[in-house]
């Protein structure tokens, strides 16, 4: 068993206590899942692979699993997941375009247990499903989704999505045998587990990569998708050609976009480029953040929401750093947003917007 090894926090505010920053002087990190509780959070990349327990004041080491005689690309990951039912099953998307399966309950030192080779090239996506815990998804820039049987140690199907590289798998949490891919060409497929031969739907959603896919967790005809045309895009999936409900405008190719607990109309999201900010978006005003965190100074490559908690959220980056951010904490970029346009034509017409408070304020100010 690895030793303890125990991290104080950096506090962003006095009225904060709970808000932690680790650095991880290993290297970058690449990827971020926390376990079915959210009392433990994993964070891995090239030269990371650690196991922090969350606690109120501190991040405690519970496992490195770069541990070994023979450390290799296996031990580097581009993705990982938790088991949401299995508590000590994790899976890694290694830079070696492997799928490695961890037992935490394995005895030796090494927590290693499995090692699928089935993809020819990267592993963009590992996922399980939300509630068979023998079940794990994974796409790959060959172009194929593998459904791996942690019981039976094999790949039991193959989807082929006959087009560019997936770039991302997620099932449908209110569907049990529903999962949707991400593509290249920016198409979105829905699949069905029961269908092998082909997709039930496809449809264009993006005018380049898509990077990430998030299903709503309250509302089950929802479906949040984001790309290299720096736009998250709601869409409503009742109908058989989906409807594009809203579309965020973002100043940077988005990275990874992911639903806000218990808030219907929040999603959060991280840039690939540019921007080092954890953004949050109240969908319904797609234009400003509704709240930014700035604490990284790298870009941001994860974000997980702590279980039913729409006030506490965990992000990785290049960082090197993890933080637990504190919604009471956030930037309000509205609040310093100039609330008085102008605008003038090539005919000399000049247009002016301003809010009703500055109206309201003004008349108040002059009584």
């Amino acid at each position: 068993m690895s030793s303890k090894r125990r991290f104080r926090i950096s506090k962003v505010s006095e009225s904060s206590s709970r808000t932690m920053q680790h650095t991880v002087l290993e290297g970058a990190l690449n990827c971020i899942a926390t376990n079915k509780d959210s009392s433990q959070v994993v964070v891995a990349g090239r030269n990371v692979f650690k196991i922090f327990s969350i606690e109120d004041d501190q991040f405690v080491e519970k496992h490195n699993l770069r541990v070994g005689r023979n450390i290799n690309l296996n031990f580097s990951a581009s993705n990982v997941a938790w088991n949401p039912v299995d508590d000590h099953i994790l899976a890694s998307a290694a830079t070696n375009s492997s799928v490695v399966i961890w037992d935490l309950n394995k005895t030796s030192r090494s927590k290693l247990d499995t090692v699928y080779s089935e993809h020819r090239r990267f592993v963009s996506k590992v996922a399980f499903h939300h509630t068979e815990s023998h079940l794990l998804l994974s796409g790959s820039q060959d172009g194929f989704m593998k459904l791996f049987d942690l019981k039976k140690k094999e790949v039991c199907t193959t989807f082929s999505g006959r087009s560019e590289s997936v770039r991302d798998v997620t099932f449908n949490p209110h569907h049990y045998f529903q999962f949707a891919a991400a593509f290249e060409n920016g198409n979105v497929q829905i699949w069905d587990l029961r269908k092998l031969d082909k997709w039930e739907r496809q449809f264009t959603a993006h005018s380049g990569p898509i990077f990430s896919l998030d299903w709503h967790p309250d509302d089950k005809n929802i479906l949040a998708s984001a790309g290299r045309d720096k736009t998250i895009k709601i869409w409503d999936m009742q109908l058989l050609k989906p409807k594009n409900l809203h579309t965020v405008q973002s100043i940077a190719s988005v990275a990874r976009c992911k639903w806000r607990p218990q808030r219907k109309y929040h999603i959060a999201s991280c840039a690939l480029l540019v921007d080092c900010s954890v953004n949050v978006w109240d969908i319904r005003r797609p234009y400003i953040p509704f709240a930014a965190f700035k604490e990284h100074k790298d870009v941001v490559t994860g974000i997980v929401w702590k279980q039913n908690d729409p006030h506490v959220f965990l992000s990785s980056s290049k960082d090197c750093t993890l933080w637990q951010h504190m919604f009471k904490d956030a930037s309000r970029p509205a609040n310093s947003a100039n609330p008085v346009g102008l605008s003038i034509n090539i005919r000399g017409d000049v247009s002016h917007a301003f809010s009703d408070k500055l109206v309201s304020g003004n008349k108040s100010g002059s009584s």
